[in-house]
């Protein structure tokens, strides 16, 4: 296990190192121009002799290895430059709209896997029935409509059907005695002690919640259906059938815990391809989320904040990704004996 782990856990320093390479040659593809005008806002444009020291602090006028490590050294210490979508510095506007997107991903990612795991194991109980025929057909117009399609139905009848659901997220700069914590507005209402707030938060993410739902809960269910299908078939799901144990105890007790297991990787995958695809369900919507900053920032084509966004976004597939591989080793054993036997084939 620890030999696993510590292999996959060596390939995440190469890994980034190449995701830095490829963001920053296309900011050094820009030119050194364009990137003195994107690094000379906010406040450092009015201080004297301020071009000379940017031009110094970032290596513009150094060849491009040189550049790129003083670049890379900014950016660990959370120097990105300035966005002029979010009027602040990159890496202060990422922070400050990350929690509203984890709050969207979570939300979301519970009754996803949840309820679609439930329901394509319940399909595969009765293949070809009626269950099977419902689910797996909204499962296939779900999967195939894109995210904005359904985020603009949802909205529209939304309003067409209830006519009072809100959009966009609560502004707590009206509110007395809030003290912001984490920018989560659903813990800092928790820590407030605020019921309102929470309820009317939870309120705002019903639309967005509802979309991501309906599209990748359809991925879900078709995978833990096709597993449990296959699960069915093994031999020690005949045996079990052979000493008349029941089909409803063979699929809760025996396929259930089995399909479940590659549900687990999808899920974890799920979350690094929400986490990347959030910039259309959030624009609609009106979310003050990563999403949202990242549709604005290539509008405006601001190649730092977009920079900013890729690296965070790149990041957080990466630790996914091990996070995932760790948890599947230990569902499924399995994953080291092939891991093992492919490195001694290898030797």
């Amino acid at each position: 296990m620890a030999t696993f782990i510590i292999r996959r856990l060596m390939f995440l320093p190469l890994v980034a190192f190449v995701v830095t390479l490829v963001v920053f040659a296309v900011i050094w593809s820009m030119g050194p121009d364009v990137l003195l005008r994107a690094y000379m806002t906010g406040n450092a444009s009015k201080s004297p002799n301020a071009e000379q020291r940017i031009v110094e602090k970032y290596g513009l006028d150094r060849p491009a290895v040189v550049m790129y490590f003083k670049w890379f050294g900014n950016t660990l210490r959370g120097d990105m430059g300035y966005s002029l979508t979010a009027s602040s510095r990159v890496s202060e506007a990422i922070l400050a709209r990350l929690p509203a997107s984890l709050e969207l991903l979570i939300l979301a990612l519970i009754p996803i896997m949840f309820f679609g795991s439930r329901l394509g194991i319940r399909a595969a109980m009765h293949p070809d029935g009626f269950t099977d025929s419902v689910f797996g057909f909204l499962s296939i117009v779900g999967w195939a409509t894109p995210d904005y399609v359904m985020a603009l139905l949802i909205l529209v009848g939304s309003f067409t059907i209830f006519g009072w659901l809100p959009i966009g997220n609560l502004t707590t700069s009206l509110i007395k005695d809030w003290n912001t914590y984490s920018n989560s507005l659903i813990i800092d209402s928790i820590l407030n002690l605020r019921l309102d707030i929470l309820l009317a938060q939870l309120v705002n993410l019903i639309q967005p919640v509802l979309t991501l739902f309906i599209v990748h809960s359809a991925y879900v269910f078709q995978i833990s259906r096709a597993t449990a299908l296959e699960v069915k078939k093994k031999d020690f799901i005949r045996a079990a059938r052979s000493r008349g144990v029941s089909e409803r105890t063979i699929m809760l007790t025996h396929v259930r815990r089995n399909a479940l297991i590659p549900v687990v990787t999808v899920g974890g995958e799920l979350f690094a391809s929400l986490f990347a695809g959030l910039a259309f369900v959030e624009t609609i919507f009106a979310r003050p989320g990563i999403g949202r900053l990242l549709t604005e920032a290539a509008i405006s084509f601001e190649v730092l904040t977009l920079s900013g966004l890729v690296l965070l976004i790149a990041a957080v597939m990466l630790l996914v990704n091990i996070v995932v591989d760790i948890i599947y080793s230990y569902l499924d054993p399995r994953i080291l004996l092939w891991d093992n036997g492919k490195s001694e084939r290898a030797e």
